[in-house]
């Protein structure tokens, strides 16, 4: 009896394995053949091994990661650009507590509302609500945004980006971190800024530029003055200066990392539907996106 059982499984692996395609089917399994599935689960961790040597013992349950340091594929103005970006974040982080410590009728936020519907909650209904005509007087809206948008471009300007990568710059940290941002807690986004605040803030930013670079060729000096030289520093380019002081006091390295997760079993069917010239049949797939700050 115990001769003929060992002789029927030594022939059930033989056909299972015969059974077993050269290319990875993980249709090959089925829930109600255990053994199948076994030998099915160890040829896909083999065939893992191959390719991805990181992965554990369960590679049939693992993801496959790819892990792309942004910061390694970036020039070096993008990199400096990057640091800045991260420590400006302080800055308008900040600008949030002053704004809020601030009378109601200077920041015009309505401070209750915000306590009763909580931060996220008031943070989407303004989102949704958005972009609408602000009653902002015509000095804030042409002259104090701008300011600000004139601030990032000429910061950018300052990391090395041409007039037109520092006005997408300027846009994307005036529409997504400012107006769909940190000021989106209190204030619907407002046309009037999403607009003024980074075209006018280019023209006033490259001036600043302009101004910064005549300023360099002087050896930072106005009217003979060290001390006047570095306020009009500050004053063109007060973004960047605030981002280099941050960056000396705390010394941090920011690192930003773009990731994607994808389960092993759905790779391993893709590449086999690509090796028969087959359309994908699975695009299950996590992302991820992290910013390590190393102290």
């Amino acid at each position: 009896m115990l001769f003929r059982t060992l002789i029927f499984i030594f022939a059930s692996n033989l056909i299972l394995s015969a059974s077993v395609d050269k290319e990875l089917r993980p249709s090959f399994a089925t829930d109600n053949d255990f053994l199948s599935k076994k030998v099915h689960e160890f040829k896909m961790d083999e065939l893992l091994k191959q390719k991805y040597f990181a992965l554990d013992e369960d590679l049939h349950k693992d993801y496959i990661v790819q892990d792309i340091n942004v910061n390694d594929n970036l020039s070096e103005p993008h990199q400096e650009l990057l640091r800045d970006t991260a420590y400006t974040q302080v800055v308008l982080i900040t600008a949030i507590g002053i704004l809020w410590v601030f009378p109601e009728d200077v920041s015009n936020w309505d401070k209750d509302e915000i306590r009763e519907e909580g931060i996220s909650g008031k943070w989407k209904e303004n989102i949704k609500a958005g972009p609408v005509l602000d009653e902002d007087d015509v000095f804030l809206n042409y002259i104090g945004h701008p300011v600000s948008g004139a601030m990032y471009y000429s910061m950018a300007r300052n990391d090395g980006l041409d007039p037109f990568g520092s006005f997408l710059f300027s846009f994307a940290m005036s529409t997504f971190f400012w107006e769909y941002g940190y000021e989106a807690i209190a204030e619907t986004p407002s046309i009037q800024d999403l607009v003024s605040t980074p075209v006018i803030g280019a023209f006033m930013g490259e001036y600043m530029y302009y101004l910064e670079q005549q300023l360099d060729k002087n050896n930072g000096l106005v009217w003979g003055s060290r001390y006047l030289g570095n306020i009009s520093y500050a004053f063109l380019d007060p973004m960047g200066r605030l981002a280099q002081n941050l960056s000396d006091l705390v010394d941090t390295e920011v690192t930003m990392r773009y990731t994607t997760y994808q389960t092993s079993e759905y790779m391993a069917q893709n590449n086999h539907n690509r090796a028969l010239e087959k359309p994908s049949q699975f695009s299950s797939y996590n992302y991820g996106f992290v910013i390590d700050f190393k102290f």
